[in-house]
């Protein structure tokens, strides 16, 4: 479900001045009272351990909410620390005044997701229930309104339910809007493209869903507006006749020629838009009908305005086509073998809650490693998530959150079939979905071969145009749930899958199979947590009826699911953690899922030769390159960009032979010192770097260390039962770094580490009256050598106390910020103290809490700086060292800092910008001019943190200035320093 989305900025974004903006326009400036108001923001807000709430009437406009707490919504109670276990229902209340709305018009409630049952009563009367976390629902509230006065929204949320291994995140999750309509008015356009691979034609179907909300039959006529970026227009006329109080369809179709279709691609999104506008041709004022007392599926849209309102939507054309017979899936005629990530979608700063950034962020680091199809999770996605994944390119298999031993695994359940039906209804226009799943691991449940026997067929019923199946752990068995499906979608583990896989494809000959889940179990939480994905995925390459997999998780979870062995509640699958911290293993995982089987460089003088060698037919990932490019750069120190270049590719198609090319660069002419590296990447078509390789020219530079603290381990011991934390600021001239250490000299050394802190472990206290002290330098590595191991410093390894929690992350936020840390299973309780002045603890505000991983620290002032340190309560009530102090920011309503130009890569008429990504960015501006002209061009970068962007200049000799502004949830930054480019007779020199 869209609301009111006008990209890059969301109207839930709160006190964005954007957005507040389009509302006053929307709302006032536009030809008719067809608008959105948000609810967004602080509810009041009150837990219910003993189930009393409905029962003493909490849901009365006039009961005493004094007592009660707020909370922001969207939101999870569960980020509070005090909240951060709490099983049951938890109830929220807000007032808000009735909208301006003219006779006749329809005023609905939208919600966008409510963890996971919930109750909605509006001025003491009930609207309905939901019984889903993860689908939108509305009510529509036409008649339970107070005439000019304050109405009373109370939610009772319920978050008991839990699904699989994944933490059951309470309360009002996302989005909350009323949004005010005429009575007869669009409810959704259903958008169908089919394509003539052998005539580069294609079909566009629309079929447009109105209601009249009337007591009165109602005639309109309407407009469906087709358009492209590559100058494609068509209007389609049509004329509907709609019943009272009922729901009309009416079909309208277009041709296409070669010139005018553009197929959509994993590697080319292509997106065409269709808006829908109705003009009633009778105006009269007619009263709403009366409302059920149950929620309905809302409609999918972008925005509404004009008579009878406008519905936008975005669509892509593109074949998909899989052959049982020779286990082929294809895309647009082409063979595809694709390799993915399922992701949980929650953090442990922002819940469930799906902000933009935390959406773009997640896929983007999925598409720069090479995830091209994936059965993303068991949750139903919202629409935000859904417009990205069709916009930067993904196959996508969407399932309801059906699972493991489940009693609505049940023909007779009428649950599933409402999750079904929402499901494909709010995401029948997403081309990125390619494939609909009705359940996961439920083969053992008694009923689940009838159950899929039913649900397979409906969902064909209401979409015939993609591939329907479910998802089967029990696929040893013959029958199986797996038989009835399209495609075999199948979950394992283990390090040596050929075996098992073989004996399906035995048991299951006619199935094309799908690895929806496969891994060889927990990781671990430490960055340096390794995984040899080689080993792991060439035990399925080269299995012509297995064509891909998505691999459990791309990302650590929260979670209480037995099993989970983390006491930092963090269930480690991931090769990210929980706050998307590159671990090994995504190193190991990008390097397999390279488009590529081998890129490789080789440099002699000021020449270089790259050798390409492409993937085998039946390899994993296997598919045509079309439009890849090879960018080079030489760099300095600080990763600025000196000479450089692109490289065009031919198309690359598994199975041709090995090719190489070659490129040269001029000697002494990079800006600054000599250059510190050389980078080679494998561009995508959409900017995403695939692969890449890196040459050191030299060793890293120092490291500094912030941080250095010595103390005991255990209870007991005095040999081997000492430590010394360090803690160390990351360079980007170092790949990994090591703690050399030793009492008189540096003869020992730990193994290297991606963390930014060390424990240098089993070092010995002394005698019983002496302290020993040793000397640690931290070293930077990368391909060329060791950083010097300058600035040691002496380090007493004490024997009273115990080290402080490792600090593994620090996220500002709204009015506060989190702090991620390590927990060993005998921690107590943790306890930081913040303070507004460096060092000044005296007087400091102190906060304790028992909650494992993840802590908040609220009640702040957006944009003061803090400085805080840490410290944990061991068993017996023994309180370690403090941590080094640190300083943090919470950023709400703050504007962003600007990002950072490494450099800009042209070559002919291409031009790539190269940058450092922002956090919690959601777009860019990028302006650029021909240096002397005085007009700026403006490009908007949807992507968050690819750090590339391709622009397309008719001029390469030309001289250009570059400069650029982040866009986040609070608006622009200001522009970055202006960058010129000063190029040579090629036309690739940067400053």
């Amino acid at each position: 479900m869209n609301i009111l989305h006008i990209p890059p900025f969301r109207a839930g974004d709160k006190n964005h001045p954007l957005a507040i903006w389009v509302t006053f326009i929307a709302i006032f400036l536009l030809p008719n009272p067809t608008h959105a108001q948000s609810l967004n923001g602080t509810w009041a807000f009150r837990t219910d351990p003993n189930d009393i709430g409905e029962q003493q009437g909490w849901f009365s406009p006039s009961a005493n909410v004094a007592n009660w707490d707020s909370l922001p919504v969207p939101g999870n109670w569960d980020l509070r620390n005090e909240y951060a276990h709490y099983v049951g229902k938890g109830w929220y209340r807000r007032t808000f005044a009735t909208p301006a709305n003219g006779s006749g018009d329809v005023v609905r409630l939208l919600f966008e997701g409510v963890y996971h049952d919930c109750t909605v009563w509006l001025n003491g009367q009930k609207l309905g229930e939901n019984h889903s976390g993860f689908l939108p629902f509305e009510f529509d509230i036409t008649n339970r309104l107070n005439a000019n006065g304050l109405n009373t929204l109370v939610v009772c949320a319920d978050n008991t339910l839990t699904r699989g291994a994944i933490w059951n995140w309470g309360g009002i999750r996302r989005p909350v809007s009323l949004k005010v309509t005429k009575s007869l008015r669009i409810v959704r356009q259903h958008i169908t493209p089919t394509v003539d691979l052998s005539k580069k034609t294609a079909t566009v179907a629309v079929r447009v869903f109105v209601q009249n909300h009337s007591a009165q039959p109602a005639e309109a006529t309407g407009m469906v507006e087709l358009s492209a970026p590559n100058r494609f227009r068509r209007s389609l006329p049509f004329r509907v006749n709609v019943p009272a109080s009922s729901t009309a369809s009416v079909l309208v179709q277009t041709a296409l020629t070669p010139a005018e279709t553009h197929l959509w691609h994993f590697d080319d999104p292509f997106l065409y838009t269709s808006a829908v506008s109705l003009d009633p041709l009778d105006h009269k004022s007619i009263s709403s009908q009366t409302e059920s007392g149950h929620s309905t599926s809302p409609s999918p849209f972008f925005k509404e305005r004009g008579p009878g309102g406008e519905v936008k939507s975005r669509f892509g054309i593109r074949k998909i086509g899989l052959d049982n017979a020779t286990y082929t899936l294809k895309l647009n005629g082409e063979s595809i073998r694709p390799m993915g990530f399922n992701l949980v979608p929650d953090d442990r700063t922002t819940g469930n809650t799906l902000p933009t950034w935390r959406i773009k962020e997640d896929i983007d680091l999925l598409k720069g490693m090479g995830c091209t199809m994936t059965r993303l999770s068991h949750l139903c996605l919202p629409e935000e998530v859904m417009d990205y994944l069709d916009e930067r390119g993904m196959l996508v298999i969407s399932e309801i959150p059906i699972w493991g031993y489940d009693r609505l695994a049940d023909s007779a359940n009428p649950m599933p079939t409402d999750w079904l039906t929402r499901l494909v209804t709010n995401q029948y226009n997403h081309p990125s979905v390619i494939a609909w799943s009705v359940g996961n691991e439920y083969g053992e449940f008694p009923t689940a071969l009838d159950y899929t026997k039913q649900a397979i067929p409906f969902v064909r019923t209401l979409d015939s145009t993609r591939l329907v199946s479910c998802v089967s752990h029990t696929a040893q068995f013959t029958p199986d749930i797996l038989d009835v499906g399209d495609i075999g979608f199948v979950n394992r583990y283990g390090k040596n899958l050929r075996p098992v896989t073989q004996q399906l494809h035995q048991l299951h000959p006619k199935q094309t199979l799908f690895y929806t889940e496969y891994g060889t179990g927990i990781l671990g939480e430490t960055l340096d947590t390794g995984l040899n994905a080689r080993s792991l995925i060439d035990s399925l390459r080269g299995l012509p009826y297995l064509i891909g997999g998505s691999l459990w998780t791309f990302n650590d979870y929260r979670s209480r699911f037995h099993g989970t062995k983390e006491f930092s509640e963090n269930r480690a699958w991931g090769v990210v953690d929980v706050y998307r911290q590159k671990k090994r293993a995504y190193a190991s995982f990008r390097r397999e899922h390279n488009p590529l089987r081998d890129l490789s460089i080789k440099t002699e003088g000021t020449s270089a030769v790259v050798t390409l060698v492409p993937r085998q037919l039946l390899d994993l990932p296997a598919y045509p390159l079309h439009g890849y490019r090879l960018l080079w750069k030489r760099t300095d120190a600080a990763g600025k960009i000196g000479q450089s270049g692109l490289i065009k590719l031919p198309d690359i198609r598994p199975g041709d032979p090995t090719r190489t090319q070659t490129f040269a660069w001029q000697p002494d002419q990079d800006a600054g010192a000599d250059a510190f590296a050389m980078t080679l990447e494998l561009l995508a078509p959409t900017g995403d770097a695939l692969a890449d390789t890196t040459i050191f020219y030299q060793k890293p530079l120092p490291v500094r260390i912030t941080y250095a603290l010595g103390s005991r381990i255990g209870y007991n011991g005095h040999s081997g039962g000492g430590t010394i934390r360090v803690h160390f600021q990351k360079n980007q001239t170092a790949t990994a770094y090591k703690v050399r250490y030793g009492e008189g000299s540096l003869t020992q050394e730990t193994p290297p580490t991606l963390n930014s802190y060390v424990d240098v472990p089993k070092l010995t206290f002394g005698n019983r009256n002496a302290d020993r002290t040793y000397q640690v330098a931290v070293v930077g590595i990368n391909g060329f050598g060791e950083s010097e191991p300058t600035n040691a410093q002496a380090v007493t390894v004490e024997k009273i106390q115990f080290a402080p929690p490792a600090i593994q992350h620090v996220e500002p936020a709204d009015g506060g910020f989190f702090i991620g840390y390590a927990s060993p299973e005998d921690d107590y309780a943790y306890r930081v103290q913040v303070t507004t002045k460096p060092g000044d603890y005296a007087t400091a505000r102190t906060i304790q809490t028992t909650n494992p991983g993840t802590l908040f620290v609220s009640n702040l002032t957006n944009g003061q700086p803090y400085y805080f340190r840490f410290q944990r309560l061991k068993d017996n009530y023994f309180a370690s060292n403090w941590s080094e102090e640190r300083t943090v920011v919470p950023d709400g309503g703050q504007r962003p800092n600007p990002p950072v130009f490494q450099g800009v890569v042209r070559e002919n008429k291409e031009t790539v910008v190269c940058f450092a990504p922002v956090p919690k960015a959601i777009g860019y501006l990028l302006e650029y001019r021909r240096v002397g002209s005085g007009s700026w061009q403006r490009e908007q970068i949807t992507t968050a943190q690819t750090g590339r962007f391709i622009l397309m200049q008719p001029d390469s000799t030309q001289r250009y200035e570059y400069r650029m502004a982040t866009l986040t949830a609070n608006g622009q930054s200001i522009f970055s320093p202006i960058l010129t480019t000063q190029p040579d007779a090629k036309g690739r020199r940067n400053p």
